[in-house]
């Protein structure tokens, strides 16, 4: 492997590229709603529904706002994904490699979750009219 240390700086340059631009695409732009289910859990299935039902008309309403969040967030994810492999510790005992590996997982479900709910999004052919009108 490469200099650990050249490796990390370019990813941390790319993780401040990436942040850099989400605060410029989403600077004067309402928040895109997600909700994890596990914090649905505690709700009934009708104020579930109810939530989910706002999230979907979100996304086609602003497909392309959405999808683009939810690459963002995506890349920002795996970024820091990559960041932790490199910066891991040499020495590590069982039960802390045991814990970092479950920690990157974690985090590797929020990046394929949000690239999935990107491409659900872009795949919604109810959403190509918002999408082709929102681009205008």
């Amino acid at each position: 492997m490469t200099d650990p240390s050249i490796s990390r700086g370019l990813i941390e340059n790319a993780m401040g590229a990436v942040e850099q631009a989400v605060d410029y695409i989403f600077n004067d732009e309402p928040a895109v709603p997600f909700h994890p289910t596990t914090d649905l859990l505690s709700l009934s299935p009708s104020e579930e529904d109810q939530i989910r039902r706002g999230e979907q008309a979100n996304y086609r309403s602003r497909p392309t706002t959405a999808a683009l969040s939810f690459c963002l967030t995506s890349a920002i994810s795996l970024l820091a994904i990559a960041h932790s492999l490199i910066d891991q510790p040499t020495a590590l005992s069982p039960v802390e490699r045991e814990q970092l590996w479950k920690k990157l997982a974690a985090e590797t479900k929020v990046a394929g979750r949000a690239a999935y709910r990107a491409a659900l999004i872009l795949s919604d052919p109810s959403a190509e009219t918002a999408l082709h009108e929102e681009v205008l």
